[in-house]
């Protein structure tokens, strides 16, 4: 779907980065109803309010991390320098149960405030505008030293102290629930077989 508000280059990132060592398997290729984990938030994405939907990680036809360990903004700093949209709105892959709806109020919120935007006690899904100021923080701290030492990229807490951040009051809580682990994992599946 394309962006609706005042045609503004919303790009819908696909966050596929992370190693899964607590599921032991690539979540990317955990798959629902023959539909692979990458295949089903690609579909999610294109359903939202964005102009279009690059996946972030280290697999074929992705952007790759510019600082590989750096955590999830390393992989949305690394699409924003590749691709200079005016926001992003980024969903992990391994949050099966989220909806259009969830992302597009994100995206709905963060450009009625200019700000980035995601719902309380969650980092992701996450909406976040362009600026000058997200990418020299970015860029800052993965070029600092502390970084160069331990190899930690910032959190999502830092960086919102830093940009400013709208917090929406959390979906039903079942929306958001985040995989790392096979149990997890067949939890949420079940979840949403029993949705109608």
């Amino acid at each position: 779907m394309k962006s609706e508000s005042n045609n503004i280059n919303v790009l819908g990132v696909l966050l596929n980065g992370g190693q899964s060592r607590r599921m032991r398997t690539d979540k990317g290729m955990l798959s629902i109803d023959g539909l692979t984990n990458v295949d089903r938030v690609h579909a999610l994405l294109s359903q939202c309010q964005v102009t279009e939907v690059i996946t972030s990680g280290q697999q074929e036809d992705s952007i790759a991390d510019l600082y590989p360990q750096g955590g999830p903004l390393s992989g949305i700093l690394s699409v924003i320098l590749a691709k200079r949209p005016a926001a992003i709105v980024a969903v992990p892959i391994d949050m099966p149960l989220l909806t259009p709806k969830a992302i597009n109020a994100l995206i709905k919120q963060g450009l009625a405030h200019q700000k980035a935007c995601c719902y309380e006690s969650y980092s992701l899904p996450v909406f976040i505008p362009v600026t000058d100021l997200l990418i020299d923080t970015l860029t800052g701290e993965f070029e600092s030293e502390r970084y160069q030492q331990d190899g930690k990229g910032p959190s999502f807490r830092y960086l919102m102290s830093k940009i400013g951040c709208c917090y929406l009051p959390a979906v039903g809580s079942h929306e958001l629930i985040n995989t790392n682990t096979p149990q997890e994992w067949d939890n949420a599946v079940r979840c949403l077989e029993q949705r109608p």
